[in-house]
This record gives C-alpha cells, sequence and structure tokens, in this order.
C-alpha cells in the first residue's frame, strides 16, 4: 500500500460510488444511451468481420461459464471473453464514438463490461446506466489531461485509458467499496497497453476488447482482495508519470460531478478514423456544390489538425484497414464518392481508379490553428479554377451532432446486416429507455443472432 497522497484517485472512486442514474441530468442520461445505442451497433455489424471469426474460434476453443453473450453471433461465453470479443467487435470498423477532447473512443471499453456483467448479475438498465457513465468519466477526465501527450508518444489512448474506464464500471456494477475499487483501478492501470503502430490491422480493435476484458479482470481480482497500486493516479511511479512524466492529473477532478464529458462526445457519420471527418466533411462540401469529375481534379490541398498527419496520413494504404487512417484516401472518396460508410473501406474499393487518381493529387498539410473537428480544402480544377470548403465543425460532434432519429438509421443499418429487422428495432425501443430496462440480460439476448 502506498503512503502517497491519493487525492485524484480518492476523488474518483468518490465520484463513482456515489454516481446514481435517477440524480443524473437528462442531458447526460440521453447521452449515455446514444453512446451505448452507438457501441452496440458497431458491436453487431463487427460481429460480421474476419477478426470476430478469428476471437469466436478463440472463445470456442478455450470456453468458459456461459455468463454472458457475444452480440451478433450470440455464442454465450464468461464475462471476460465476452468483454474481450464485444469490445474488439465494437470497434473493428472504427465506427464507434470518440470524446475527441480526450481522444479516447469511450463506449468501447467500458460498454462491453456493462453488458457482460449486466446479464451475468441481471443488473437493472438503471445500474447499467450509472456505471457505464462512470467508466466514461474516469477514462476521459484523466484523457482530457493526457491524452494527447499519449498520442504524441505512439500510445494508442483508448488502449491505455480505457482499463481505467473498464475497471470503474465493473467496480460500480460489482458494488465494490471505496478500498476496493481504489486497488481495481490500480491492477487495471498496470496492464494499460496500446500502440499506434498497430493502426491499419486488427489489433487496434483488439486494444479496447483487451482493455474492457482487462478492467473486467481487476475488478473481479479486486473483490476477492487482490492488491493493486492505489497511487498510480498519483504516485510519481504512476501511469502518467512513467509513460510521459507527468506528475499532475488534478485537472482531472475539476468540477468532477458538476461538468460531464459525456456532453463533448461525438458519433461518428464515417466508418474512419474520426481524426479524418472534417476532411472528409469538407470534400463532401465540395462536392455537393460543384459535383466535379475525378478526371477535372488537377490538385486537392487539405489543412488539418498536426495529430491528424501524425494518426491518419498512410499515403498508398493497401487495405480497408489502412483506408481509414488515410487522410487522403479519406479526402478523395469524399469528393469522388460523396459517402464514407463501411462499404466504402472494403477491400475490393482500394483499387477504385477514380478514388486513386484523385488520392495522388491530394496534399496534406498540419494547421495548429486547427481544431480536431476543423478542416480547410481547396480543390483546383482543370482550368485553374479554385474551389474552397472550410469545416469548423465536423459533423457528428457536439458542435454539430447528429439527431436521435440519424444514429438510430445509423443503428438500423448496422445492426441489420446480422439481426432482423424486427429484432433491431426492439433494440432500439429498449435502448431509448435504458433506464427502465429491468433485467440487461433480456437486452442481451435481443443482440444475439
Amino acid at each position: 500500500m502506498s503512503s502517497v497522497s491519493t487525492p485524484v484517485m480518492d476523488a474518483l472512486v468518490e465520484f463513482v460510488l456515489g454516481l446514481e442514474a435517477a440524480a443524473l441530468p437528462l442531458a447526460v442520461e440521453e447521452a449515455a444511451s446514444r453512446s451505448i445505442t452507438d457501441w452496440l451497433g458497431t458491436a453487431v455489424r463487427g460481429s460480421a468481420e474476419p477478426l470476430a471469426d478469428a476471437i469466436a474460434a478463440v472463445v470456442r476453443t478455450t470456453g468458459g461459464a456461459p455468463q454472458a453473450t457475444v452480440v451478433g453471433h450470440g455464442t454465450r461465453t464468461s464475462a471476460l471473453l465476452a468483454a474481450l470479443a464485444n469490445g474488439t467487435q465494437s470497434h473493428a470498423l472504427d465506427f464507434d464514438d470518440t470524446h475527441l477532447p480526450s481522444i479516447v473512443h469511450g463506449a468501447a471499453p467500458v460498454a462491453p463490461v456493462v453488458l457482460a456483467l449486466g446479464e451475468w448479475r441481471h443488473a437493472t438498465g438503471a445500474a447499467a446506466l450509472a456505471a457505464f457513465v462512470a467508466g466514461f468519466e474516469v477514462e476521459t477526465r484523466v484523457g482530457r489531461v493526457i491524452g494527447r501527450a499519449l498520442a504524441d508518444r505512439g500510445w494508442h489512448v483508448t488502449g491505455i485509458l480505457g482499463h481505467l474506464g473498464a475497471a470503474a464500471a465493473a467496480g460500480k456494477l460489482l458494488d465494490l467499496d471505496g478500498h476496493r475499487l481504489a486497488h481495481a483501478l490500480g491492477i487495471a492501470a498496470t496492464q494499460a497497453a496500446g500502440l499506434e503502430q498497430s493502426f491499419g490491422t486488427m489489433c487496434k480493435p483488439l486494444h479496447p476488447g483487451k482493455a474492457a476484458m482487462n478492467g473486467l479482470l481487476a475488478a473481479l481480482l479486486a473483490r476477492e482482495g487482490f492488491t493493486g497500486s492505489t497511487a498510480v493516479l498519483d504516485g510519481p511511479g504512476g501511469l502518467a508519470a512513467t509513460f510521459l512524466g507527468v506528475h499532475d492529473l488534478r485537472g482531472a477532478i475539476e468540477n468532477l460531478g458538476k461538468r460531464f464529458e459525456l456532453l463533448d462526445n461525438s458519433t461518428k457519420p464515417y466508418a474512419a478514423c474520426h481524426l479524418t471527418h472534417a476532411t472528409i466533411d469538407a470534400a463532401r462540401g465540395v462536392r455537393a456544390r460543384e459535383a466535379p469529375a475525378p478526371e477535372a481534379v488537377e490538385a486537392v490541398r487539405c489543412r488539418v489538425h498536426p495529430l491528424v498527419l501524425e494518426v491518419a496520413d498512410h499515403r498508398a494504404p493497401r487495405s480497408g484497414l489502412e483506408a481509414k487512417f488515410s487522410v487522403a484516401f479519406c479526402a478523395a472518396l469524399g469528393l469522388v464518392r460523396g459517402e464514407a460508410g463501411e462499404a466504402e473501406f472494403a477491400d475490393a474499393r482500394m483499387t477504385d481508379p477514380a478514388v486513386t487518381r484523385v488520392m495522388a493529387r491530394v496534399t496534406a498539410e498540419a494547421d495548429p490553428a486547427l481544431g480536431i473537428g476543423q478542416a480547410r480544402m481547396s480543390v483546383r480544377l482543370a482550368g485553374g479554377r479554385l474551389v474552397e470548403e472550410a469545416v469548423d465543425a465536423a459533423r457528428g460532434t457536439a458542435a454539430n451532432p447528429l439527431t436521435r432519429e440519424e444514429l438510430e438509421a445509423k443503428f438500423a443499418r448496422l445492426a441489420g446486416v446480422v439481426l432482423p429487422a424486427e429484432r433491431v428495432e426492439r433494440l432500439a425501443s429498449a435502448l431509448r429507455r435504458l433506464a427502465a430496462v429491468p433485467d440487461m440480460a433480456a437486452l442481451a439476448a435481443l443482440a444475439a443472432r
């Protein structure tokens, strides 16, 4: 047990323990419902991806008590393996929501824990909702302080900080006391991992899946008296200090319980890295106004936030997964097709001659004056005419949100690939009134093929 003063850990633990769904502002409850809805749609659709088949094979081989459902597939396995599978599936298309201020995919590591434990323990929707908010707030509050620095060093922020969110949510649903919850966060933090080098491969979606599994494991171990360092958020050898040399995380607890990070969450309208979305919006704007033929595009200049080029600058993507991290491909896709859904990132689309031609003419430049949700585009057409487009708030961000109807249309499109329409509608209806759901096991059953 560390003798280091732990004000950040203490405050976050107290926040998690005291959070109740009935006391949440209605806007926060709605934001949580939206996030879980969006997450479940991506998780069900992700069950049809090749990586889900690989994980399903491992689940079948290793077995486990039938505690929780792998959505889409319908297999029931241990809560740990269900959290792993569902977390990974939900990030397979890179179509799940993102909290841009922290650069954390907030739902992907937390919702799998809430669903698995909620099913296993027959928790109410209100309890699940409170646990989700608790986990989301913990990971994104820490991420607001160190997320960008982690990304700058090549760490996948969701893979690292998702461990904290998953452990907090699990601890909430397992009714851990403050002592055990602090240990659970310590056990989770020591497992934290994830490299940006893995972007464009199946390991990127594995990161939130592992964070979910590891966070749940941490809480289960802590419940049995297993110990971890409770100074991981405050001590000189803690997570931020070791990864970054940062020793002060007090910013993570400012206005705790009064300001909710969930209200700054963003929903993806496009199936690509969120850092490319403002560029896609700009390209779609040019296309809507001018509809330039691909052969008429002579040059495309994009100005973007510097992080875009650190994370999403694949110049010659060889697969759909790599294309999701290519701002040049995404710009070309927006100009040529005007869409950037899951179908546009199929491997077969990588050889589309029109997209390839325009992509070769895209130049992306870092502009520190722009925010992550902003972009500027200039398109020079044959004859020298210049067409310009400015995006100040990418579609789906907190400043330009999707409507509930748009969100549910996305959910229906994704989940409908795997589940029958009647089941999809019943799921959407249950998620709309999540706080009133009497048993999360019933909701999980609806998500099973």
